[in-house]
């Protein structure tokens, strides 16, 4: 699998029943196969899964703000449209960009002042 910006280090969810299930499952079938074996077979990724607290549903706020903006993104530029593999990936990138554009602070409308900073400018 290609990864446009890496393999994450960290991923970082809310304690929804589909992901408290998917990492049980995931723990369950490590103990279950031989652990030498996936060490040979496959490079040790390091990659942490971590869960919000518990009834803390204001904890990934802003993260809930920015997956929202790119469904409404994604929305907006296919619709209920039937595309392939290569438009939703287009579509993706496009999203993507627009979020990474985002200005971090508050922007002037001044056009001396200095261009803010964006998450693209770090990327």
């Amino acid at each position: 699998m290609a990864y446009r910006r890496g393999l994450p280090q960290e991923v970082v969810s809310d304690r929804g029943t589909k992901f408290i299930g998917a990492n049980r499952e995931l723990k369950e079938l490590v103990e279950k196969l031989d652990k030498d074996e996936i060490c040979q077979r496959t490079a040790n990724r390091g990659v942490t899964w971590i869960f919000n607290p518990p009834q803390a549903p204001h904890f990934g706020g802003a993260h809930e703000i920015m997956i929202k903006a790119a469904k409404k993104a994604i929305h907006a530029v296919l619709g209920d449209a039937n595309v392939t593999d290569e438009e939703l990936m287009a579509a993706f990138i496009g999203a993507e960009s627009l979020l990474n554009s985002t200005p971090i602070k508050y922007q002037t409308a001044n056009p001396h002042d200095e261009t803010p900073l964006t998450p693209n400018h770090f990327l």
